[in-house]
């Protein structure tokens, strides 16, 4: 009675079973290119089976050959990335070296034009303190410098006065800049010749301040008029220039005049400079 009541509940399936066996059988059979029988059937579609698996195989095979030659590209892509990096660095390094030829050959170019002796030196580093910026030079004893020789550049084609040799050691110097506030230098108006005295205003200004100059010479001078050393110090040769003139102020009750001079020179950007062995003569402009 169990067994008759389990054959009813799984009829359907079993009947289902029966019904596809019977196809399978029937179109094996009916088929013209299987023989054999019912063997030849179940050859049949195992053969449909192993070539359905082989073709699943093969697609597997393909993509995961896919996703390694993916990978592989991603691998080239980065060392091609990693390349050109490299290359714009090797670039710019010869942009560098290019302007930096260039430089050497303008300061070479001005060095044997200069009337002194001198020494060409490079700045390596700048020590800012409260009132002033020390340059310091890579120039030393062995290559003939001595405290108090005076140091020029030149930019953009024009010489200008940048200070003296303040310290030296015997690889390194140090130079005090014409804009320290405890600097002097005696100069002179190029086309007026009236003689004066310039102080430098410390590195919060940058300035330049010319003293002692009469008040009378105001008629004689005028905006833009050269400023050059006289030569009335041991220190500076005559005819170096220092800058331009910027302002004039009178204080009343003075009898000399207050002169603002724009230096010729760009101190942030100095490079090379030329450390001079004072002699006779005067400077060529």
């Amino acid at each position: 009675m169990k067994g008759t009541n389990r054959f009813s509940t799984h009829k359907a399936a079993i009947t289902l079973v029966v019904l596809l066996t019977v196809s399978l059988l029937s179109m094996g059979l009916s088929s013209p290119g299987v023989t054999g029988g019912p063997i030849g059937v179940i050859g049949s579609l195992l053969g449909s089976a192993q070539r359905g698996l082989s073709g699943a195989g093969s697609f597997i095979g393909s993509t995961v050959n896919s996703v390694r030659e993916l990978g592989q590209l991603r691998e080239d892509y980065e060392d091609l990335l990693e390349q050109l990096r490299e290359y714009e660095a090797i670039e710019r390094d010869i942009q560098d070296l290019e302007r930096e030829i260039l430089a050497l050959r303008e300061t070479l170019g001005f060095s044997q034009e200069i009337t002194f002796a001198n020494i060409p030196a490079r700045v390596i580093a700048r020590d800012p303190g409260n009132f002033f910026v020390t340059l310091t030079l890579n120039r030393g004893t062995r290559d003939g410098l001595q405290s108090d020789m005076p140091v020029i550049a030149v930019q953009e084609g024009r010489q200008g006065l940048v200070g003296r040799v303040k310290s030296v050691t015997s690889r390194t110097s140090v130079v005090k800049p014409i804009f320290d506030s405890s600097s002097y230098v005696a100069a002179r108006l190029r086309d007026s010749r009236y003689d004066g005295l310039i102080q430098g205003g410390g590195i919060g200004t940058g300035a330049l301040i010319m003293r002692y100059i009469p008040d009378s010479a105001r008629a004689e001078i005028g905006y833009g008029d050269m400023i050059v050393t006289s030569g009335m110090s041991s220190v500076y040769p005559p005819g170096i220039q220092i800058g331009t003139i910027e302002a004039v102020h009178s204080r009343p009750y003075e009898t000399s005049l207050e002169i603002e001079i724009a230096s010729l020179l760009d101190f942030s950007r100095l490079e090379y400079v030329f450390v001079l062995a004072a002699d006779s003569g005067e400077a060529t402009e």
